[in-house]
């Protein structure tokens, strides 16, 4: 049984202390560390309790069961907050979410002057390889610092001509890469990380999990993981020696599954989701050991360091969970937790929580207290019967934050791609560099649920509900909480996708008037006017957009084109430079220096940038158009085929349908 939190009050001011200790600065140790292999393996939202080495019996996880029949199930793992790159943060640095900096998904940034264990272990002379499969978790957002190798590479869409590629990859893919890394590997010690996202919302396993789980595809995204990590496993065993060899899995959080009214995980802080699967093994490692007490994802860092010979970082907040092997104490009783999803992305009010072996407290505009030890499942609020320990977890959480008072966070500005693969996946900060007042005030997250239902339910692909009522639906959340900002970006999409164009620039006018100001909004409505034909209204709109936003490639691409089209060249010129002097590789960057070269009749530049666009993106259908209608004019009459063919093969009649059948006539042409 979890060990129980005294309540007298020496043991408060014991463990008061306790918790200061664990964050005073150590001195890094100076010894040179064990030279084993150590792979860690990151879940995204596994509940552990969906595990069968954690007493479920209706998923097969024999990789898993394995993994923790050779070392030591940490049963009461926990997360620091409920979202993927906040919490792969406090795993590789050891650190609580306000020293790291990471708060949420998208809009914050893993500084590279922050230690993490890759960079340890690169300077130590370890080759460093991580394999990531989601794009929550991009180069971009800081975290291949300390990586020889960072593929974070997702496939590319099948049809769509908006990103260049998806927002996530299956296991098997992400194994295969690694697999491949693995097999190419010399004679250093490595160390490689592997992030599997399948047990991720939309739930869809394939075959034959698909059929074997169809009842529970939660349950079949989790067993294919498991049957993936089993050929990672395999060939880890060619390459390195068990006793070689440090084998870590770890989640980053669990998932609600309709627990207290949410359905996926980042709005609260119950154990649904701060509760992780942590397992470890290999040498240094006792076989077969389940620890009940509570183990940190913060504790990771110091106890990989710890099992290769070393010393944490000075600074490192967590603890070696070696001394609980043996069944000592590890100083790991009080773990920090919060959430500023709520605040960022739906206008609400924000969360931190300490959790402890016995109590859950959870600071909101309506407080929470949970004796965890007669009450796991969190259903009575008990916290008017125990005032002394709200006041001991109190100062305890304003020790852990680091701010007894209110804090402010600022966000960093993303471009359109990457937020629509953030968007493609439930997350969303607005596009804007925006500054949150982290002061615990706004709407309880609790007082919302029905937001959250009406929401899941417009937003899950499997819910067979069709697009018209998904709208009603959000349209009614949005007449309930017209201040929230994820609302009017999803109900804008489904309005968008269903070609109800003037209501969703109603929708954005309507969220504007509310208070709700974002470069996104600005973004979609000068998208939605151009498509409309009101390209002089259009541009006010990006311009305002391009001013919150100066990151914002895709953006500012768009407000090129429409000076370009409304006959503004220098504008446009200045607006296309700008962005290849930002991002070289941009594409469409190109194409538009192209199109200006044309409009000042010099031909071999403007084919130079059309060939630089293509070799930059092959998807680029303009690109390949102007192209051939270049070559044709040259006499280049197999180039322009070529070009022409490309362009057919790849252009979407619904965008192309006037210029198909110009370009099928001037191929015939060319035959």
């Amino acid at each position: 049984m979890p060990h129980r939190v005294s309540r007298s009050p020496l043991a408060t001011l014991c463990c008061l202390c306790a918790l200061i200790s664990c964050q005073r600065p150590r001195e890094a140790a100076h010894q040179a560390l064990r030279p084993l292999n150590v792979v860690v393996i990151t879940i995204d939202t596994l509940r552990p309790d969906h595990l069968h080495c954690y007493g479920y019996g209706k998923t097969e996880t024999p990789t898993l069961d394995g993994i923790a029949q050779r070392g030591v199930l940490f049963e009461n793992g926990v997360t620091q907050t409920p979202l993927t790159p906040p919490s792969h943060a406090s795993i590789f640095t050891g650190l609580n979410p306000p020293t790291h900096k990471v708060r949420d998904t998208g809009g914050f940034i893993l500084s590279p002057s922050t230690p993490t264990l890759a960079s340890l272990l690169q300077a130590q002379g370890w080759e460093t390889a991580a394999f990531v499969s989601s794009a929550v978790l991009k180069k971009r957002f800081g975290f291949e610092h300390g990586f020889d190798v960072y593929d974070d590479q997702m496939p590319r869409p099948g049809n769509a001509q908006q990103f260049l590629e998806d927002s996530e990859r299956r296991a098997g893919d992400t194994v295969d890469r690694a697999v491949e890394w693995l097999d190419k590997h010399g004679e250093k010690p490595f160390f490689l990380w592997v992030h599997l996202y399948d047990p991720h919302t939309p739930y869809d396993p394939p075959s034959p999990f698909r059929e074997r789980y169809k009842d529970r595809p939660y349950d079949g995204e989790i067993a294919y993981a498991d049957h993936e990590l089993a050929r990672l496993l395999a060939s880890l065993n060619r390459k390195s020696a068990p006793d070689k060899t440090v084998v870590a899995v770890l989640s980053d959080h669990g998932e609600s599954l309709g627990e207290h009214g949410e359905f996926s995980h980042g709005v609260f802080l119950y154990d649904a989701t701060l509760r992780i699967a942590y397992l470890l093994s290999g040498p240094g490692v006792p076989q077969g050991v389940r620890v009940p007490q509570q183990a940190r994802t913060i504790d990771f860092l110091p106890t990989i360091l710890g099992l290769l010979g070393g010393g944490a970082p000075a600074g490192v907040e967590g603890s070696s969970l070696i001394p609980l092997f043996r069944g000592k104490d590890a100083g790991t009783a009080i773990s920090y937790a919060e959430t500023l999803f709520p605040k960022i992305n739906l206008g609400w009010a924000e969360l931190r929580a300490i959790r402890t072996n016995q109590w859950k407290y959870i600071r909101a505009p309506k407080p929470e207290l949970y004796d965890l030890s007669h009450d796991p499942q969190e259903a009575k609020n008990v916290l008017l019967e125990h005032p002394s320990e709200v006041r001991m977890l109190e100062a305890q959480l304003v020790a852990a934050s680091r701010s007894p008072g209110a804090e402010k966070v600022e966000t960093t500005a993303m471009d359109e791609r990457t937020l629509q693969q953030l968007k493609s996946l439930g997350y969303t900060s607005g596009g804007t560099s925006n500054t949150y007042n982290l002061n615990g005030q706004g709407a309880d997250p609790k007082d919302r649920v029905a937001i959250l239902k009406l929401m899941d339910t417009a937003e899950q692909p499997q819910s067979g509900v069709p697009l018209p009522r998904r709208i009603e639906l959000l349209q009614q959340a949005v007449q309930m909480d017209p201040s929230n900002p994820l609302l009017y970006h999803s109900l804008g999409a489904k309005l968008e996708q269903a070609g109800r164009y003037d209501e969703a620039i109603q929708l954005y006018r309507q969220a504007l008037a509310n208070g709700v100001n974002n470069g996104r909004l600005h973004s979609r409505l000068g998208d939605l006017l151009v498509r409309s034909g009101k390209k002089a209204e259009a541009i006010p709109e990006y311009e305002k957009s391009v001013r919150m936003n100066p990151s914002d490639a895709a953006t500012q691409a768009n407000l090129a084109a429409a000076y370009l089209e409304m006959g503004r060249l220098a504008d446009a010129e200045r607006m296309f430079k700008g962005i290849v002097a930002i991002e070289p590789a941009n594409a469409t960057a190109q194409n538009g220096l192209g199109v200006l070269a044309i409009q000042r009749q010099d031909g071999a530049a403007a084919r130079g940038y059309f060939e630089k666009a293509v070799e930059l993106d092959p998807d680029l259908v303009e690109a390949h158009l102007n192209l051939g209608l270049l070559y044709k004019l040259a006499g280049d009459k197999g180039r322009a085929r070529a070009s022409f063919e490309k362009f057919l093969a790849k252009a979407s009649p619904r965008q192309y349908g006037a210029q198909i059948p110009q370009v099928r006539a001037a191929l015939a042409e060319l035959q």
